[in-house]
């Protein structure tokens, strides 16, 4: 069920896959961008997306191991992503990445910025719809960890995005 609701998603918004746990999809006539974005337009940000099905079927031994096996699936959709950035010219006019995310403001020292999303309607829904896939990734899981469950914005500029993983393909 999961994949299906995820590929008309998918179909509705033009989503491109990268690498095995990303979604790219391009929106135009955004505002502004982090002043730090200097080598693309300002008008072209890409809405990142979790394959939701993919990370749903990571397999391991526990919830750490999910967890761990998901970050690692996770670093190597974003080294994709970033070599994309850099060598692709569908990716390279892209200034910005962003999406809206569960997980807490972990990316900091990649160059990723966090903040909570504006209390709402959409705030409310998203965090309803996250717990509910916490819990399908892991219904054994901890329920305090399933009610912590908060929506955060996150972005990276194309220039951090790079910098933080393009070399990292070859460093494997």
């Amino acid at each position: 069920m999961l994949e299906s609701v995820d590929a008309i998603y998918r179909r509705a918004l033009r989503l491109q896959p990268v690498g095995s746990v990303l979604f790219v999809g391009v929106a135009h006539d955004v505002d502004a961008l982090p002043e730090r974005s200097s080598d693309a337009s300002p008008s072209v940000v890409a809405h990142l997306h979790f394959n939701n099905a993919r990370a749903a079927a990571v397999q391991a031994n526990g919830r750490l191991q999910n967890g761990v096996r998901f970050a690692r699936l996770l670093r190597d959709s974003l080294v994709e992503l970033a070599v994309r950035a850099r060598d692709d010219d569908k990716f390279r006019h892209i200034g910005l990445y962003e999406g809206v995310t569960w997980f807490g403001s972990h990316g900091d020292a990649v160059g990723f910025e966090s903040e909570p999303l504006a209390d709402g309607w959409r705030a409310r829904w998203l965090a309803m719809h996250f717990r509910l896939l916490v819990w399908a990734f892991s219904p054994t899981g901890d329920a305090r960890a399933i009610d912590e469950v908060a929506p955060r914005h996150f972005r990276i500029t194309r220039e951090a995005l790079i910098a933080s993983f393009a070399d990292r393909k070859r460093a494997r």
